[in-house]
């Protein structure tokens, strides 16, 4: 797994927003191939749709306990905790 540095913690940033964010294991959904709406598992980089699809990246968060995720790309979109059920940024 290759880890990309995180940019500066959002000032609302949670307890369970990883010290640095995974890269993206690839350009569409793992579970089904969505390639829109896509979130980014911030700690193991699983890249899963969105709940208005399938809701494959809630289903690893829960699965896997990695509650924090970024919408696609993730440079560019908000910061969602699930636990907290808050953005981030």
């Amino acid at each position: 797994m290759h880890i990309l540095p995180r940019a500066d913690a959002p000032a609302n940033a949670c307890e369970h927003l990883p010290a640095e964010r995974a890269e993206p294991s690839g350009s569409t959904c793992v579970e089904c191939g969505s390639d829109h709406s896509l979130r980014l598992c911030a700690t193991c980089g699983h890249v899963g749709c969105c709940d208005s699809q399938a809701g494959h990246a809630r289903v690893h968060a829960a699965e896997a306990n990695h509650p924090v995720i970024y919408q696609m790309p993730a440079d560019a979109g908000f910061i969602w905790c699930y636990t907290d059920d808050r953005y981030l940024g």
